[in-house]
């Protein structure tokens, strides 16, 4: 990347953070740079956020005016093959997703903000509610962004533009929140968070089509693609239904052929040396142990075979264990008086009539919560049963909220 280039581009971003019009900014920009790599845009914006020249809340605030200066003159767009163009790809899908959310902003949205300023009436408050809280379903959109793209650009050292998305994000979010509350609350519709929630949404869709996806495009490769397609399900999508090549269908179908053909399919990572890997990340044999050690519950997994396989082994423990139990028939762990109710417990597990189990108990001042879970692979076949107990006094007392 040219140094030069970018420290035109940085005093370019300088001028637009001290305050200058932007429309001044975006003349002299085109007259310098004509066109210019998203990867480049993001590359300046960095430099002023580790240099500490700006902060991210600064960067934040000032989202739009560098979507407005940068949004049309990044050549990346029309200069690639363009993975959003491709039916089932997860590109495709979310851009799909912001063109269904135009048609409801456009249409519905429009609609029921319009009848309530028309007529104000408790039958239109009701349905602009209606309204707002479908628009809260993007949150999956924005969930997607966030965890199965935004790690992929900052493994590439793009950091910036997903701190100032996210924090965009978390605004709207707060936003539709305010308005939904203050609707069920008294009635009252916020006009001046609803506009706003409206044009926030509006700009998103702008800095996601024209910003996020052409960053992606240098950062992604066919594996990161099928890895995001494989995860979207779990989060969910939203105002995709009834587009072509965007259903959750399509989204299964892309992945199962690409996956598949990749030989990707189901599999867990690639090795790593001196670790433990899993279809969802590795880590060594001491972090693995030491993770588990960590829990607040106790863990104890028995195999299909009935024997006990493993147990953590916490600071604080709810029952006593010792090693000499690795191995050992579990009927053979629990007294004569409730080995009728465990075997009979593990008996319904493998059979499917039941896949968990919970008991509690008394004991002193403590409250102890015991529960049982089948273990089964994707194809349902039983592999065991873990066992879980946890001191819970403290959690029963808990009242209100405690945010992060």
């Amino acid at each position: 990347m040219d140094d030069t280039k970018i420290l035109k581009l940085k005093e370019i971003i300088e001028r637009l953070h001290k305050g200058e019009a932007a429309d001044a900014v975006k003349v002299d920009f085109e007259e310098e740079f004509g066109t210019i790599a998203a990867e480049e845009l993001a590359a300046a914006e960095r430099t002023l956020m580790e240099s500490g020249d700006v902060t991210v809340d600064q960067v934040m605030k000032l989202c739009d005016v560098h979507a407005a200066v940068f949004g049309d003159s990044i050549d990346a767009i029309h200069a690639r093959e363009r993975a959003e163009e491709k039916p089932g790809h997860p590109a495709f899908v979310f851009v799909k997703e912001n063109e269904g959310l135009l048609s409801f902003l456009d249409g519905p949205f429009t609609a029921a903000v319009k009848a309530y300023r028309q007529e104000g009436s408790s039958a239109a408050i009701a349905d602009l509610l209606v309204a707002v809280k479908e628009l809260s379903t993007l949150d999956r959109h924005y969930a997607r962004k966030e965890n199965l793209l935004f790690p992929y650009m900052e493994k590439a050292g793009l950091t910036a533009p997903p701190k100032v998305m996210w924090g965009v994000d978390d605004e709207i979010r707060d936003l539709w929140k305010r308005v939904i509350a203050s609707i069920e609350g008294s009635g009252t519709v916020l006009e001046a968070e609803l506009a706003q929630l409206e044009e926030q949404v509006r700009s998103m869709i702008d800095k996601e089509n024209n910003i996020l996806m052409p960053m992606l495009e240098g950062v992604m490769d066919a594996q990161a693609w099928i890895t995001v397609a494989r995860d979207s399900a779990d989060i969910g999508y939203a105002f995709n239904g009834g587009i072509e090549g965007a259903s959750p269908s399509d989204a299964t179908s892309w992945y199962r052929w690409n996956a598949t053909i990749s030989g990707a399919l189901d599999e867990p990572a690639s090795s790593v040396d001196g670790e433990i890997v899993l279809p969802s990340g590795h880590m060594n044999t001491e972090e693995l142990t030491w993770m588990l050690n960590s829990l607040p519950s106790d863990i104890t997994f028995v195999g299909a075979d009935d024997r006990v396989r493993y147990f953590s082994e916490g600071k604080e423990r709810v029952f006593p264990r010792t090693r000499t139990i690795v191995g050992r028939e579990v009927a053979h762990c629990h007294p004569p008086k409730s080995l009728g109710a465990v075997e009979a417990l593990i008996a319904d597990f493998k059979a499917g009539r039941k896949e968990s189990e919970s008991f509690w108990l008394q004991k002193g001042g403590s409250f102890i919560l015991i529960r049982y879970f089948a273990v089964r692979n994707d194809k349902g076949e039983y592999l065991g049963v873990v066992e879980s107990s946890e001191e819970i006094s403290a959690l029963r007392s808990l009242e209100g909220e405690k945010r992060l």
